[in-house]
């Protein structure tokens, strides 16, 4: 008979947070003390670790084919392929809870790591797993290994942002070093709550990049698995990256899904998303480029959501995708094209500022109406208000009616969308001068709307 072959893992790649030892403690007795001898255990347990051993090793006993051939090509450092990353990811795609525990521990410490303890026929005692936390132990086995798999990868990812910069110890950490230590594992490891919850954070982020895989999104844009991991955990890093940056109390961080489905987003508020997304987009520490991939994932989303909404997806949508995913974008485009306007007076392009002044406060006007919940919603198949011009003129006058607005302000927009008709539709003579009055409009405009929607 052929010998079994040999599957060996590295077993640290699971962390170990407790150790038992189980065994007869045999007692001596001298000058009528009880003295306790050295006794080697019956059985010795680092926990959690070997409870995802022992799932393995049932694994084997029980031939899951599957299973057996992606462990021996992990053991034997063998390149897996796209198929192959995508059945890894499947053994941890359950719906179970992690960290395991027993409904009715009865004080049982097997229990919690969804062991238990049984005796064999010949009366000797061994650890086995409990049936109904077989699908959990498989899970969070798996979800090391392919963490070991990936470790380098998602490192280097994060290597690339300098958390570190924007961090101040508070506590010790688990090995007692200052500086910033990243953990990407389901189990605590600091007793510093903003390292904990940045790891957390990271981790969810990881862990969402994987379920984009395994649900199709986006990974036929890319040639392999490899180069998806890469890209689309960088997006979700830097996003993570932006709001670490922009909190003043860090044990705050926590991943926000923009980057995956907009149903994760159910339960935020409108006003907490749009802090999120202002604080990132307005952060002079995040490259312009993540900004722009952030912007436009932003419109991709909500377009899909939009596009195929059902009657039970519209109050998520009305309450909070489109105030806050349309106030965002609608308060970048005017400072953007504010700046555009600008461009345009130093080139000598004066007729052409007008307009760009003018379409910036249009925009800055549209953005605090959404602010305000008095934007008309969304067309149907397309992410474009029913707001008319002449709608918007209204609107702006209810709002110096209700003290919102000035009079002031109603008069520089009034101005500037003069300047605007005169210069797009007739021969007019629009000087320099007159360009930077219409900035200077603009500009005081865009900043009133800034103060009244923080």
């Amino acid at each position: 008979m052929a010998d079994k072959k040999k599957i060996e893992i590295n077993a640290a790649i699971y962390p170990s947070v407790m150790s038992i030892y189980l065994g007869k403690k045999e007692d001596a007795t001298k000058d009528g003390f009880k003295i306790q001898q050295d006794f080697e255990p019956e059985i010795a347990l680092n926990l959690p670790r070997d409870a995802y051993l022992i799932y393995l090793q049932s694994a084997a006993n029980e031939k899951n084919t599957k299973e057996m051939e992606l462990l021996e090509k992990y053991a034997y450092g063998v390149k897996f392929t796209d198929a192959e990353y995508y059945d890894l990811i499947s053994l941890i795609m359950t719906p179970t809870t992690r960290n395991w525990t027993s409904a009715n521990l009865n004080g049982d410490i097997l229990a919690p790591f969804g062991l238990c303890m049984e005796t064999t026929e010949n009366g000797k005692r061994r650890v086995n797993i409990i049936e109904d936390a077989k699908e959990t132990l498989r899970a969070e086995a798996w979800e090391g290994i392919i963490l070991d798999i990936l470790r380098e990868s998602a490192m280097t990812v994060i290597s690339l942002f300098e958390f570190a910069n924007f961090f101040e110890r508070k506590n010790a950490n688990a090995m007692n070093k200052e500086e910033l230590k990243i953990y990407l594992g389901a189990w605590k490891f600091s007793s510093d709550e903003a390292e904990q919850k940045l790891s957390n954070a990271l981790r969810v982020a990881y862990m969402y990049t994987l379920v984009g895989y395994y649900c199709g999104d986006r990974k036929s844009q890319y040639s392999s698995f490899e180069r998806y991991f890469e890209d689309e955990y960088y997006k979700r890093v830097s996003l993570i990256f932006g709001i670490w940056t922009s909190l003043e109390d860090k044990t705050q961080i926590e991943y926000v899904p923009l980057y995956d489905s907009f149903h994760n987003l159910r339960g935020m508020s409108k006003t907490d998303l749009i802090d999120i997304l202002r604080a990132v987009l307005d952060n002079p520490d995040i490259d312009l480029d993540d900004k722009m991939m952030l912007k436009n994932q932003l419109i991709v989303s909500a377009g899909v959501f939009h596009t195929n909404i059902s009657a039970s997806d519209a109050p998520l949508e009305q309450s909070l995708i489109k105030p806050a995913v349309n106030f965002v974008m609608l308060r970048d485009k005017a400072k953007n094209t504010l700046e555009a306007a600008k461009t345009l007076e130093k080139s000598g392009l004066y007729v052409d500022c007008a307009n760009r002044c003018y379409y910036a406060m249009m925009d800055a006007l549209k953005s605090l109406l959404e602010f305000k919940g008095l934007l008309a919603q969304w067309k149907e198949n397309e992410l474009k208000e029913t707001e008319t011009h002449k709608s918007l003129e209204h609107a702006m006058n209810d709002l110096v009616s209700n003290g919102v607005l000035s009079a002031d302000d109603v008069t520089d927009f009034t101005f500037v969308l003069n300047e605007r008709m005169k210069c797009d539709y007739s021969l007019y003579v629009f000087k320099q001068a007159d360009a930077l009055d219409c900035i200077s409009r603009t500009e005081a405009f865009l900043n009133k709307v800034e103060l009244l929607t923080v």
